[in-house]
């Protein structure tokens, strides 16, 4: 077996059964078992299954509680994980740490800070569990930001108790844990489900929400969270996606086939609006995915003068384009906030659109002004109504199933898809006299925004070192 630098050993996950996957060792500083680390990733399902077996293998094994760490960043799905297992094993517990927030340590608003959490009373009442007494475990209200009471939490008859939270896996529990477990999610699905929690949890408006991950939860993550689920001996990427169940999905055929207005309000009912509608379309590339392989851009759309975030996957069932989709209005100064944690703006495409829209379908003729080209797009809720129009319409054979942002990829087309709406020109200082193309200012913007986001981060390895040393001055 390979040993990680730490020195506890690791090892690949295997084929076959459970019980083989999750060998256990007797930890050298007291006398328990642990599992040996699974060196790769799981995903949610397989690592499910593996915590199972292991708490198992655990609770046989050691005496008294057996302690679980589950830890990640905010939204991540851990609360979702520990519901998992507490369905497939009522007879265990589980201990929130975010309801041992102290409201009076909270400080410029950051709820991420790990200096909100009570751990004195955490650590008491762990020490308690262990000692097979009953504890007083406190409640939190989110919405008012303050401690509401006390919930009575008995031994588990299985022994087996989870500490779920994002500091779960942190210096001062870690000694005291039989099994750590961390789970992350993937591209920006962390950041969406942080925000719809937080807007159901808290009444938190989207554009607050995603300013507070740029200016407190991403430095904290980086510096107090990450390197904690570095040490987790199952780590699990949940691929949960966020959309699904939300809204159902728009249903779109395209074609470049020229059509006149009269032959478009022949297909759809008498009662139908139309209208004329500029649009911005701001694509940006989550940190860390591959431009030519994305499927997932986090889009800002600015019409009208009025701006949207959207977060949207796209699939392709040909001729259809199926995009689920869920939208946030939000201010042009929330682009700054996104820039921070990572995002980079890929394209900004410009689009002039003649609508036709009733109760069932909605047909645009876009004029995409930088690539100078024309398109028909029939978009609607119910594919067979969209199928309909389209058929009506006579646009078999001519169907291009890719979105606009797939084909300026396609086509290498990114350095001429970069119109900046002139608010936006004004929100990040960008003069046009001063620099060569619209892509070397939002380069320059960016760098900024990188910086600022670094700045934050060192701001948080300060704060690491000051606590090193003061633990050490106490000790």
């Amino acid at each position: 077996m390979a040993q990680d630098a730490s020195g506890i050993e690791t090892c690949h996950k295997k084929p076959g059964l459970l019980k083989d996957q999750v060998p256990l060792v007797k930890r050298k500083d007291i006398d328990r078992h642990e599992i040996v680390s699974i060196e790769d990733p799981l995903s949610f399902e397989q690592g499910f299954f593996i915590v199972i077996r292991a708490c198992q293998s655990l609770a046989q094994k050691n005496d008294g509680i057996v302690l679980v760490g589950l830890a990640g960043p905010s939204g991540a799905g851990k609360t979702v994980f520990t519901e998992k297992m507490l369905n497939f094993m009522p007879n265990i517990a589980i201990i929130t740490m975010d309801n041992y927030n102290d409201s009076s340590r909270i400080v410029d608003g950051n709820f991420d800070d790990p200096r909100l959490t009570d751990y004195d009373m955490l650590l008491q009442n762990v020490h308690d569990l262990k000692e097979g007494k009953d504890v007083q475990v406190p409640l939190y209200d989110f919405k008012t930001s303050s401690r509401t009471g006390y919930r009575t939490l008995e031994v588990p008859i299985s022994r087996i108790v989870i500490i779920e939270g994002i500091y779960a896996l942190s210096e001062k529990l870690r000694p005291m844990l039989d099994l750590r477990v961390s789970v992350t999610g993937g591209v920006h699905f962390d950041l969406v489900k942080r925000v719809l929690r937080d807007i159901q949890r808290a009444g938190q408006e989207p554009e607050e929400i995603i300013h507070q991950i740029s200016e407190t939860v991403y430095p904290m993550y980086k510096a107090f969270i990450e390197p904690d689920l570095q040490t987790a001996h199952i780590k699990i990427i949940n691929k949960f996606n966020p959309f699904t169940g939300f809204q159902s999905p728009t249903y779109i055929l395209k074609s470049a086939r020229k059509f006149t207005v009269d032959q478009i309000k022949s297909v759809v009912s008498k009662a139908h609006m139309e209208t004329e509608e500029q649009t911005y379309d701001i694509y940006l590339l989550p940190p860390g995915e591959d431009p030519d392989s994305c499927q997932s851009y986090l889009r800002m759309q600015n019409k009208d003068g009025k701006y949207s975030l959207m977060f949207e996957e796209w699939v392709t069932d040909i001729p259809f384009v199926i995009s689920p989709r869920i939208t946030f209005e939000v201010s042009v100064r929330l682009l700054g906030g996104l820039m921070a944690l990572g995002y980079t703006i890929s394209a900004i495409l410009k689009r002039n659109s003649h609508v036709f829209s009733d109760d069932n379908v909605c047909v645009k003729i876009d004029w995409l002004e930088q690539l100078n080209r024309q398109y028909l797009q029939v978009q609607g809720r119910d594919r067979s109504v969209v199928k309909d129009v389209a058929e009506r319409l006579g646009l078999e054979g001519s169907y291009i199933p890719r979105t606009y942002i797939e084909q300026i990829r396609l086509e290498k087309l990114v350095n001429e898809v970069m119109a900046l709406p002139e608010d936006l020109k004004t929100k990040l200082s960008l003069d046009e006299d001063l620099v060569s193309s619209p892509k070397e200012a939002l380069l320059g913007a960016s760098m900024d925004m990188v910086a600022l986001r670094n700045m934050h981060l060192r701001r948080c390895e300060l704060l690491i070192q000051f606590f090193s040393l003061l633990h050490k001055n106490v000790v």
